[in-house]
């Protein structure tokens, strides 16, 4: 395990997550909470962002962890969580048939993912 590209993975990833929470939640999850939408879809969607927020925050801890403990499969697992990340956020824009300026976030998790991968096998 290469930790030069492990720890800039994990202070990209933290830094996405703070991003999200941070600023997501002032763009997004409040207005979400404050919609006139049904009950059910304002809940369901309000525990996903929260959802989305854990996943974040793990995602940036695990190639840390995985340095500590030297446990290459935790290294391994962020760079799937990243990789899926990376994936619904690159389909989710033309399947909504949006711009990638109104949904950026796949694009975001690209270095994330090379991060991980060069740390795995750099």
């Amino acid at each position: 395990m290469n930790s030069t590209f492990a720890y800039a993975a994990a202070a990209l990833g933290l830094i996405w997550a703070l991003v999200h929470t941070f600023l997501g939640g002032r763009q997004v999850a409040l207005p979400l909470r404050q919609s006139d939408l049904p009950e059910v879809v304002r809940a369901t969607a309000w525990m996903c962002w929260h959802m989305v927020t854990a996943t974040l925050f793990l995602a940036a801890a695990l190639p840390v962890l995985a340095l500590w403990t030297g446990r290459e499969g935790l290294l391994m697992a962020a760079l799937l969580v990243n990789i899926a990340i990376m994936l619904a956020g690159l389909i989710s824009a033309p399947v909504l048939r949006v711009s990638y300026k109104t949904l950026p976030q796949g694009w975001l998790f690209v270095p994330n993912v090379l991060l991980c991968a060069l740390a795995l096998w750099a």
